[in-house]
This record gives C-alpha cells, structure tokens and sequence, in this order.
C-alpha cells in the first residue's frame, strides 16, 4: 500500500510521531512518502542547527521516505536554506505549495495528526 504522511505544524512531537509512524510503514512493507506543509518546516531550521534533536528525521531521510517540504512554506518561514543544507527537495506545483492531488491521483492515502 501507499500512503503519505503530512506534517503540518512545528510542533516537534506532531513531526516526531508522523516520522515513527511513517519509518514503521516503511518497514512493514509500505511504500511511503513523507511531506513537510504549512508550519513543520520552521522545523528544519533547528534540525540543521543541530539544537533539535530529531534521529528519526535522519533515519527517514536516509530510507528515502521524505519526499518534499512545500516551497511556499519553506520560504515563508525562511527555513530554505536550512532545508537545502539537510538535502530535502522543494516543491511547489500548486500556485507555490504542495500539490496533494498528485499523490491521491497515484494511489496514496494521506495521513495526518
């Protein structure tokens, strides 16, 4: 199955569970996405500072699972250089933010807390 795991606040334990939850997936055979929309990418800033400690992020990022964070977003909350610095790919096919519909449209469901 296929499902996509959205992350849309800066809340650190909100990312953290979405990233266990989607690393579990991942190993019970699942093919996973990950998406970082809305807030959660102010998060990236203090990961790639280091002063958020956040293993499982790495973790998901080298299995593959972390797709994108949302260029509108990412921007927003100035945290593109941050998300450049920890190799996570922008995107922003719907007017700058992430288009959902092209992982509905290839059979994901989507989860988010």
């Amino acid at each position: 199955m296929k499902f996509m795991f959205l992350a849309t606040n800066d809340n650190k334990m909100h990312l953290f569970h979405i990233l266990l939850n989607a690393i579990n997936y991942h190993e019970l055979g699942n093919e996973i996405a990950v998406v970082l929309e809305c807030a959660s990418p102010k998060l990236l800033i203090d990961i790639s500072k280091g002063t958020l400690k956040m293993p499982l992020f790495f973790k998901a990022k080298e299995l593959g699972l972390i797709d994108h964070s949302c260029m509108a977003c990412t921007d927003t909350f100035s945290a593109t250089e941050a998300a450049k610095s920890l190799g996570i790919s922008l995107k922003g096919d719907l007017s700058g933010h992430s288009n959902l519909h092209a992982f509905s449209d290839r059979g994901y469901s989507i989860i988010t807390f």
